[in-house]
């Protein structure tokens, strides 16, 4: 895949201004309520979870939906509201704006689910959300834009979203090597939501297609095409359905798989992402739009200074990091938002 001509990418900002919407996962798992509401909820559903999940990394507040939100309104304003998704909480810092709505888990998931702690589980409900453009933008509150976006790296002229996914390692998969992977209990519970995913693609159309896996990124979606998924695979809400991770679940990439090969909509993909294979090819166009994932923060650091990316992750950070993670967030977004209070 090759770099498109600039003047061929461009919709215009007419077209942006109707485009597109943002929305974000939160939550404060440093809130004793939050603490308290989880571990009640375990017990109710699955009491074994307690001493695994409580303390989870995933839950713990660096505020860093500040900064994303901070990028957004630096790098890609033309969105024309942003919602933040949340279990009855509200950033400290986050005051009323008319940009930006806190949208609580009871205006989207049915009740006899709440409350709810999964992203997996929040994510099949993304099209529930009062009004949410039909074309949206969905990312985790860890997902930092470092330069300019427009809705062509979103949407085609078409307005039909752009898939970005990852080929590494697609033309090993088989049924019989998927069966495999399910059944070893050394594989890590994400991989396994991946190949369950592609699996039931395969098996419910009929179609062999490549493992391709998502690219970490804000992915865009369109709300009929959402709808339409969901109709035809039943299965995503019904697997997907735990307020806690089980490690049954199926990968929301299962909607990338339909849009591009029912939608037609365009997937390109990322390139070999390690260090060593970028510094020698020095030229990674398709990282323009996606993020820079690291395990730890100064591997992170380093690759968004050399490549700067369009966007990167703070995933999987440690929490001795959060420190130096907030030092660097600040200094590279050290605008406030006119959204934050003048306390932050």
């Amino acid at each position: 895949m090759g770099c498109e001509d600039p003047e061929n990418r461009v919709i215009g900002y007419q077209k942006c201004r109707r485009l597109s919407t943002s929305c974000f996962l939160w939550c404060d798992g440093s809130d004793p309520d939050f603490v308290r509401q989880k571990a009640k909820r375990m017990k109710e559903v699955r009491p074994e979870l307690i001493t695994e999940n409580i303390g989870d990394i995933r839950y713990v507040q660096f505020d860093e939906l500040k900064y994303a939100l901070r990028s957004v309104n630096q790098f890609a304003p033309w969105f024309h509201h942003i919602f933040v998704v949340t279990n009855n909480q509200r950033p400290k810092w986050l005051i009323d704006h008319p940009k930006i709505s806190v949208v609580d888990h009871k205006e989207i998931i049915p009740k006899d689910l709440q409350p709810v702690f999964s992203s997996i589980c929040i994510e099949m409900y993304l099209d529930r959300i009062p009004g949410l453009s039909e074309h949206f933008v969905y990312s985790n509150d860890d997902m930092m834009l470092s330069r300019p976006l427009i809705p062509d790296d979103f949407f085609d002229a078409q307005g039909k979203p752009i898939v970005w996914m990852s080929n590494a390692g697609a033309d090993k998969m088989t049924s019989t090597q998927a069966n495999l992977i399910l059944n070893d209990d050394s594989i890590n519970s994400w991989q396994k939501t991946l190949i369950r995913a592609w699996e039931l693609y395969c098996r419910k159309t009929g179609r062999q297609i490549p493992f391709f896996t998502p690219a970490h990124a804000m992915d865009a979606y369109n709300i009929a095409m959402f709808r339409e998924v969901l109709f035809r695979f039943p299965e995503l809400l019904q697997t997907n359905s735990s307020p806690f991770r089980t490690g049954g679940e199926i990968s929301r990439v299962l909607f990338s798989y339909v849009m591009a090969n029912e939608f037609g909509c365009q997937c390109l993909f990322r390139q070999n992402t390690r260090f060593f294979n970028r510094m020698k090819a020095r030229f990674f166009w398709p990282m323009e739009v996606l993020a820079v994932v690291r395990d730890h923060f100064a591997k992170l650091k380093r690759d968004v200074e050399l490549f700067k990316p369009k966007a990167f992750c703070i995933d999987n950070l440690r929490r001795d990091e959060a420190p130096e993670m907030i030092r660097y967030l600040n200094g590279k977004f050290p605008q406030p938002a006119p959204w934050e209070c003048g306390e932050n």
